[in-house]
């Protein structure tokens, strides 16, 4: 985070303080003339980086209490921007705060229009800042931190008025509610009395006219007066500062003010001015007076900020990530580790285990491929025990067939015959390279089917169909009962004229099933 520093500022001089987890340190003060500007400028070159707030003590501020209509949006905006130029013709540094609304009527809305009315005793200042580029975050009076005392000293009920010592002379604001009213400043020179203490008392029952003339109090009530004193002269405050019908006094130990506010070190004299630094501090109210001109190295410097924030949480996220990434990396090589020493182990308990086998008359390897060929040729052994199911079945559904032969073989089906001759291939053809089982059926037809050879070819293709419907089998014909040519003409009498009466029709099918490894 930046060094923060606070100007404060009144009509004869500029203190910078700088502030930093509640301890406020006197940097340097400037006086009001060109030796004190220069310094000052050379203080700002200086310290460049650092965020500047400005905080007012002066005799030219105003404040004007009025009710207006409550709208939002756009219209606010230009209503406050219109009464601002009506109170206040001839100064940038206004600002406007809302007290609330009323609880009665058109429930109009309660704004506090205040000014510095006085811009030429802050040019000098500004100019300053203006010419070193250094970030001033806002312009602030002092009476709007009192708010912020109040409230740390749970002091917010009823009406107060605050008197508060500053080397510009005596502060007097009247807070409401723990907001503020009015205010006014009473410079050391103008004091009715040399007598601090007796001249505390004689502002505060000035200002009491005043504040009745206004309607602000009532006079039916005493008005709360609070000074902040030091403890060493509480006793003079005590004797000066005495009540009557009208005020009321109570005395506020500046050292227990400072306590509740966080500040070190406490204020040494009556002074009040560090309290304030560091109500300010404590809560920087939204409204301040600076225009939007004198804080566009501000917005700089919070674009900036941004965009360094923005980098080092992507800094993080990548770290994160490669933190993440280099762990996840550390546990897969630790993973990998001990893979490989798993595996070494494995192949060291192997050894081991072949060393103790008793010597074998070929070698192990040779054994290993006989024994893995072995089962491969187990896995493939097949029955003909289903097929001769099949075709016996069949046979019982087709009783002209007469039963001649059969030859049982083992194929390839990657060498093997896999064509299909007349009668095709059915259904359950063979994976390549697989198994296949076949049977060769040779058998006749009777002798009254060598005149018939319609019929004949009939039953052959019924035996096929038969046979083919069967899960699994493949069904080729190998030879008909009867010489079949492309283009030849069936006639009858022409097979009787070519046979013996004789001699039956023969014919044989090849029957196939795929055998699939187990």
């Amino acid at each position: 985070m930046p060094r923060r520093h606070v100007l404060y500022v009144d009509a004869t001089h500029l203190a910078a303080y700088g502030w930093r987890a509640g301890e406020v340190t006197l940097r340097a003060r400037f006086a009001n003339d060109a030796d004190g500007h220069a310094q000052f400028a050379e203080f700002l070159r200086q310290r460049r980086d650092s965020l500047y707030l400005m905080l007012c003590d002066l005799v030219d501020e105003a404040f004007v209490a009025e009710n207006v209509p409550y709208v939002t949006g756009a219209d606010r905006a230009a209503l406050i921007r219109r009464k601002l130029a009506q109170h206040f013709f001839g100064t940038p540094y206004t600002c406007a705060r809302s007290l609330g609304r009323q609880r009665t009527g058109r429930r109009d809305e309660q704004m506090l229009f205040c000014a510095l009315t006085r811009p030429a005793v802050l040019e000098p200042w500004l100019n300053a800042l203006r010419t070193a580029e250094v970030a001033l975050s806002g312009i602030h009076s002092l009476p709007l931190a009192g708010e912020t005392i109040l409230e740390r000293l749970r002091l917010t009920e009823g009406q107060t008025l605050l008197l508060g010592i500053s080397p510009a002379g005596v502060r007097q604001s009247f807070f409401e509610g723990g907001r503020l009213r009015f205010s006014r400043l009473t410079p050391l020179t103008a004091l009715s009395s040399n007598d601090l203490p007796r001249a505390c008392a004689e502002e505060a029952r000035r200002l009491h006219p005043y504040l009745l003339g206004q309607r602000l109090i009532s006079r039916s009530e005493p008005l709360t007066v609070r000074v902040l004193v030091p403890p060493a002269r509480v006793d003079d405050f005590a004797l000066a500062c005495r009540s009557n019908d009208a005020l009321r006094f109570e005395l506020i130990d500046s050292s227990q003010t400072a306590a509740r506010l966080g500040l070190r070190p406490a204020p040494p004299d009556a002074d009040s001015e560090t309290l304030f630094v560091q109500a300010l501090m404590r809560r920087t109210p939204a409204e301040q007076f600076a225009p939007a001109a004198e804080r566009r190295f501000h917005r700089i410097w919070l674009t900036r900020f941004a965009l360094r924030a923005a980098g080092s949480v992507a800094l993080a996220a990548c770290l994160l990530y490669a933190t993440h990434s280099a762990l996840d990396s550390l546990e897969l090589r630790q993973d990998t580790q001990r893979l490989a020493d798993d595996t070494l182990r494995a192949q060291r308990q192997r050894h081991d285990i072949i060393q103790r086998l008793p010597p074998t008359p070929v070698p192990l390897d040779t054994l290993r491929a006989v024994h893995e060929r072995s089962l491969q040729i187990e896995q493939r052994s097949a029955q003909p025990v289903t097929l001769l199911a099949d075709l016996g079945q069949v046979l019982d559904q087709v009783p002209q067939v007469a039963l001649d032969r059969l030859e049982w073989r083992m194929v390839s089906e990657a060498g093997g015959n896999g064509a299909s001759a007349v009668g095709g291939v059915t259904a359950g053809a063979g994976n390549g390279g697989g198994m296949r089982a076949d049977l060769v059926m040779q058998a006749h037809l009777p002798q009254e089917f060598g005149s018939q050879q319609r019929r004949a070819l009939e039953v052959v293709d019924t035996l096929g169909a038969l046979l083919r419907a069967r899960p699994g089998v493949q069904v080729q014909v190998l030879r008909q009962p009867f010489d079949l040519e492309s283009g030849q003409v069936l006639r009858g009498g022409t097979r009787a004229e070519q046979l013996d009466a004789g001699s039956p029709p023969p014919f044989s099918l090849r029957i196939s099933r795929t055998v699939n490894p187990s």
